[in-house]
């Protein structure tokens, strides 16, 4: 049974990395060969705002690009060095795609509800297509209260007891 994937809604726990695997198929639930495509995945505030809280592309490992001391930022111009990205026909499957985000990366993104899609595009004809969207909704946990307390996030130094 297939499902349809077009409209996927995410949560995350703050400082939770994220992985998703899926599978992109045809009318006969066949994988696409991904060989002639590059991927980007974009977090936003929402779809109506041009900056970014995050980015993924298929520079795997250090495809996954976060917000930085800047703040929101423009495509291209994000903070990576940690683990994540985008993998195309993952596994050497036709259509696995693997994403990943960092917890560094999941850290940095504003709590509550922003908007996200993934857009495979052709190398050839630079035909882009949208294949995933919905709301990535970060949700606070204890752990990001913590963290902020000691000062992780910018927060004054102390110990949690």
């Amino acid at each position: 049974m297939s499902t349809n994937l077009s409209n996927y809604d995410i949560y995350v726990y703050k400082g939770n990395s994220f992985i998703l695997d899926f599978k992109y198929t045809d009318k006969l639930n066949r994988g696409i060969d991904l060989s002639n495509y590059e991927a980007k995945l974009q977090i936003r505030r929402s779809r109506y705002h041009d900056e970014l809280v995050a980015e993924l592309t298929e520079n795997y490992p250090t495809g996954c690009f976060g917000r930085g001391l800047s703040g929101d930022f423009l495509s291209g111009q994000g903070v990576t060095g940690y683990t994540g990205g985008l993998i195309l026909n993952y596994e050497a499957v036709p259509g696995n795609i693997h994403m990943h985000i960092d917890s560094e990366t999941a850290f940095a993104i504003p709590l509550g509800k922003n908007s996200y899609d993934l857009q495979l595009i052709e190398t050839t004809t630079r035909i882009q297509r949208t294949i995933l969207r919905g709301t990535f909704e970060l949700l606070p946990n204890t752990l990001s209260a913590e963290r902020e307390f000691a000062g992780i996030n910018g927060g004054e130094i102390g110990v949690v007891q």
